[in-house]
């Protein structure tokens, strides 16, 4: 039997490669092998699975490639499994060898590139498909405006929408401006397509409940949601995220028993709804429950587990977790990998939480981040800074949770000239605004050395920006160090920030007695009295 009738009958994947192994030995003319290898590679990228790592070998064996249809075919099927930038990437090898495009291939690369996103390459696109004349086809079109409102230049999508053809303005093109709109949060303007629609389908509705559940309004969702005949996931994982973020933990709940068949992104969605909201043990319970009936783990849904056992401290469910995902429960990603160094972290691990870190091949700046908290928040302040060091090496930019990790250390280390440094680098050379956080560290820095006009000074200057925590490390350094005026101060401060706080006003009492302003401080015990404060009592959190 001959490659032309071998290539056709092969139904799996172990039947083309034997006869991939024929042809390599049968075939010796440059064109056979030319015309058999591209009946080969497009039986090949019709198989199920992601087969496309074989299919490159096979192709890039054809010599000097100029069909069309085989470029095309090649790009569609890595924007199919994901692979958005070797997809574009391949376009670019296409257009260098001068191989004519067709529109399908324009709608596949212009998808890859809405899905990075990558409006840099789209553009050059755009100017490729309005040189040869594209501009007019519709599927074209569709595809571009849809990657101007995904990478969220709506102006261009809307020029885009509006010189289309009214014919052409289908559900379809309709649908993808919309979703540009709600991305951005004009519900307005979403609104007012929609209502122009001659028609709607499951994805214009799911993109209206999404817009108004990630703008936080939940009544409108729920309106557009009970007006829906047909549901899918992405509606359901918009009401119980929106929810999630409104803090109405039953109202999601609710929308997820409703579900008969919840998909993994639906039981994801749930489980981070109770993290966020603090119900650490129910998301817990949730991760348990998935794995019984043997849904599948999703990233999201094991860092929802993760940090779900982060809160709780839960050493044993920790060891579990990372069990599950060494045996492979889910893609090991930088964003696993990252929950994970916290968590161990957090439970006390510190080796585990390293161990972790070095496994990662591609370290981004949460990674970094990460292990430079985990160091700090174990007293191993100089670990911290050079891990600090070899990040900025190796190009990778610091952000404010960076600067947390940083100053952290110095904070613990007592490292007050390195702290310094740090925060004029973060301010003045990363042109990062200071947070809370930020500012906590530092004043306890300060505090620490005994440079409490200093600690005062800098929260003068950046006083929006602080809180109590902020004025309780700087009384905690009055106390220390007997600076009964700036003590003062900051227990006022405390005071209108937190008068529910009992310790505050009787700080404040404390505090003018030692200055010998009795009327005062009795005027304080006064306040107390009349407003029937107490002292709060001590609680210990281990358990009898």
């Amino acid at each position: 039997m001959t490659s032309k009738y071998l290539v056709p009958r092969s139904k799996t994947l172990n039947q083309l490669k034997q006869v991939h192994s024929y042809l390599l030995k049968t075939l010796t003319k440059p064109h056979d092998q030319y015309h058999y290898y591209a009946q080969f590679l497009i039986r090949l990228l019709q198989l199920p699975g992601d087969n496309l790592s074989y299919a490159r070998q096979v192709f890039d064996q054809i010599p000097k490639c100029k069909t069309q249809f085989l470029w095309t075919s090649l790009i569609r099927n890595h924007v199919l499994h994901a692979h958005f930038r070797q997809s574009i990437l391949l376009y670019a090898k296409m257009h260098r060898l001068g191989v004519l495009t067709s529109g399908f291939t324009f709608s596949s690369v212009l998808n890859a590139c809405a899905r990075v996103p990558s409006l840099l390459e789209g553009k050059q696109v755009h100017a490729q498909v309005v040189q040869l004349g594209f501009l007019r086809n519709k599927f074209v079109i569709t595809a571009l405006l849809d990657l101007y409102a995904k990478c969220g230049d709506l102006p261009e999508s809307r020029s885009l929408f509006d010189a289309m053809d009214d014919n052409d303005k289908d559900v379809v093109a309709c649908t993808a401006v919309i979703c540009g709109y709600t991305k951005i949060g004009l519900m307005d303007d979403a609104q007012r397509l929609f209502d122009s629609m001659a028609e709607q389908n499951v994805i214009s509705w799911s993109a209206m409940v999404a817009g108004y559940a990630n703008c936080g309004n939940m009544k409108a969702a729920k309106e557009f949601y009970d007006r829906m005949t047909e549901k899918n996931s992405v509606t359901w994982v918009a009401m119980i995220a929106g929810y999630g973020k409104c803090g109405e933990v039953r109202e999601a709940k609710k929308v997820f028993d409703e579900i008969s068949e919840p998909d993994a992104s639906c039981w994801a969605a749930m489980t981070v709804c109770y993290v966020q909201n603090g119900y650490a043990k129910a998301a817990i319970e949730m991760y348990k429950v998935m794995r019984e009936e043997n849904v599948r783990i999703s990233e999201v849904a094991m860092v929802g587990a993760i940090s779900a056992c982060t809160q709780l401290g839960d050493v044993e469910m920790a060891a579990i977790l990372a069990k599950h995902v060494d045996e492979g429960c889910c893609d090991r990603t930088n964003y696993v990998s990252n929950a994970l160094i916290h968590m161990h972290s957090k439970c006390g691990y510190l080796d585990l939480a390293w161990r972790e870190f070095s496994r990662i091949k591609n370290k981004d700046v949460i990674s970094y981040s990460s292990m430079i908290t985990a160091f700090a928040d174990h007293g191993k302040s100089q670990e911290a800074l050079d891990m600090f060091l070899k990040m900025r090496n190796e190009g990778i930019e610091p952000n404010q949770v960076t600067f947390i990790g940083v100053l952290s250390a110095c904070s613990h280390g007592g490292l007050v000239e390195d702290g310094c440094k740090q925060f004029e680098l973060m301010t003045r050379v990363f042109g990062i605004k200071p947070l809370t956080e930020h500012l906590t560290c530092m004043v306890d820095l300060l505090g620490r050395s005994g440079q409490l006009e200093k600690a005062h000074s800098l929260i003068t200057d950046y006083k929006d920006f602080c809180n109590a925590g902020t004025w309780g490390a700087l009384l905690g350094a009055c106390k220390v160090h007997v600076n009964a005026e700036l003590g003062e101060i900051a227990a006022r401060h405390l005071l209108e920030l937190e008068p529910e706080k009992t310790g505050n006003s009787a700080l404040l009492a404390n505090i003018y007695a030692s200055m010998g302003k009795w009327k005062d401080s009795e005027i304080v015990k006064m306040m107390i009295s009349e407003t029937q404060k107490k002292k709060s009592p001590g609680c210990s959190w281990i358990s009898s």
